[in-house]
């Protein structure tokens, strides 16, 4: 009776064990992932929004792709942009704001009222005669939350 009780007990530390395991390692992705060019793209809005270039930057390619599940599925990308001609709406108005947040929920809402090109870098032109960007991002989903957060890293 002793030695099942133990062995149970050894089966049930190996699986959890194992189980965190697998729930915190990353796997690595294909930068030409379809899901993964989705997650950069919508990204570029929220970079957009945590960047003080007064241009959009548009999304060139995705260097490098990792995915991990946690409460929903983070991604760690490293992305390559450029900077377009397309200003940001009406970004002189709202550059004393303290509250980058403030400034950009302001810059959309002032883009979609005048019909500008807004937050909105596909359809803009890349400016050759400046330099591309490389960005680190952290994308934490949790479609069922609706929740899309990029963090620059």
């Amino acid at each position: 009776m002793f030695f099942p009780i133990v062995w149970l007990s050894v089966l049930l530390i190996i699986s959890k064990s194992f189980a965190r395991e697998i729930r915190l390692s990353r796997a690595t992705y294909n930068e030409d992932d379809e899901e993964i060019q989705e997650v950069a793209e919508k990204a570029m809005e929220q970079v957009n929004d945590q960047t003080r270039y007064r241009n959009l930057y548009k999304l060139v390619r995705v260097i490098s792709a990792q995915t991990q599940v946690v409460a929903g599925i983070k991604y760690y990308l490293t992305i390559l942009a450029a900077p377009t001609t397309c200003r940001k709406a009406s970004l002189h108005i709202y550059s004393n704001i303290a509250s980058p947040r403030f400034q950009a929920d302001a810059m959309r809402h002032e883009s979609k009222k005048k019909g500008a090109v807004g937050m909105n870098p596909m359809k803009c032109t890349i400016d050759s005669s400046k330099p591309t960007k490389q960005f680190k991002i952290e994308v934490w989903s949790a479609p069922w939350q609706n929740t899309f957060k990029v963090t620059l890293t």
